[in-house]
């Protein structure tokens, strides 16, 4: 019998915690030097501090001046309630360290970037019990001074925090524009716009450099027909850019798809009806799915007679692929499922071999 001699006896083992190290390469702020200076000068409740960090990293944070904010969204990255996130904008706001305002019933945040407006103190009695003059004047001569200096002048105009000097070399407007849609389009937080600044500045012909509406192009038609989410560096690759814009313009014109949008929730229908073993729940099936555009990808196909393919195509697809000896001891084959057919290195050889096994058994041939 083991004898037990100490209380951790009872308890498992514990995995060692991990040991998480901030590194520029994961990614990095760029903010005036003259709020951050001014910053630690602010009077504020802990709460208002945090929403103002928040509020800093959703404009500064993704090379913004201004940005679509919730109060839930806010809540998330300051671990706050929403009650006491709303209760501190309108502080900030109250003492002109933010704007707020309402565009189509969306509320738009953006730090307020006139430095001299901001009230450091909490109330004018605190400012003038500080200060031990008039609450016009608090803090107004080291923040005057700062919102003239060459830094502030360069940084803090709206034109500039769009375009602000980087470590990485000048960035352009456009490039941020690029970098803002397909961070937007593809769901990612990429901070660096070199990639889109090195396509922009690129000669395509005559002298000419390739445009931003060009380079947002390339970046939709990747993220919608490639199987993976393109990277800002594969994107702007810019030996096979000039193919990849060929392929976008013709995605875009409508030659290399279908005419008729692919209707998704039918075909599921169809294979949750062949495949009852292997149903897709509805509600699992969305674009962060991959294999959601891998049927997108298979209904932009055409048939072997050069036809787009149709819904009862697919039926007839998913039917043979049912009959076919793939299907056989289907219960074994957890990993048979609609992603995994529906996968680019798998989808040809199975719509093959179920269309082959299909014309051998009308003739009468054995396997």
């Amino acid at each position: 019998m083991t004898v037990v001699r100490q209380l951790s006896d009872y308890r498992s083992p514990q995995e060692a915690p991990e040991h998480k190290v901030a590194s520029l390469d994961d990614g990095y702020m760029r903010i005036a030097t003259s709020i951050s200076k001014l910053k630690p000068k602010l009077k504020m409740a802990g709460r208002e501090h945090q929403v103002f960090d928040a509020v800093i990293y959703c404009t500064f944070g993704w090379n913004k001046s201004e940005d679509r904010v919730t109060n839930t969204y806010l809540a998330e990255v300051t671990d706050l309630d929403d009650s006491d996130v709303a209760a501190a904008l309108k502080v900030l706001a109250e003492r002109r360290i933010i704007n707020l305002r309402k565009s189509g019933g969306l509320k738009l945040v953006s730090v307020n970037v006139k430095l001299s407006e901001w009230q450091l103190f909490k109330s004018v009695k605190t400012a003038q019990k500080k200060l031990g003059g008039s609450a016009q004047k608090v803090g107004q001569k080291d923040i005057s001074g700062w919102a003239k200096s060459p830094d502030t002048l360069n940084s803090l105009t709206k034109d500039n925090i769009k375009t602000p000097l980087t470590p990485q070399g000048g960035e352009s407007e456009q490039s941020l524009e690029c970098l803002d849609y397909y961070n937007t389009l593809t769901d990612s937080r990429c901070s660096s716009a070199a990639p889109f600044e090195k396509a922009l500045n690129t000669v395509k012909a005559k002298g000419i450099c390739y445009s931003a509406e060009e380079v947002k192009l390339v970046t939709e038609w990747a993220f919608k027909v490639w199987k993976n989410k393109p990277s800002p560096n594969n994107l702007c690759r810019m030996t096979r850019f000039d193919t990849y814009l060929s392929d976008a313009l013709k995605w875009k014109d409508g030659s290399e798809h279908n005419p008729v949008a692919c209707p998704h929730e039918e075909l599921v229908c169809l294979w949750n009806a062949k495949f009852p073993e292997r149903a897709v729940e509805a509600h699992e099936w969305n674009k962060s799915r991959p294999a959601y555009r891998a049927l997108e990808r298979v209904w932009n196909g055409k048939t072997n007679n050069g036809a787009w393919r149709e819904v009862k195509h697919i039926a007839t697809v998913f039917d043979l692929i049912r009959k076919s000896r793939l299907c056989d001891g289907l219960h074994d084959k957890t990993w048979l499922t609609l992603d995994w057919i529906l996968d680019a290195k798998n989808w040809a050889k199975v719509y093959e071999q179920a269309r082959r096994e299909y014309k051998q058994s009308k003739q009468g041939v054995t396997a």
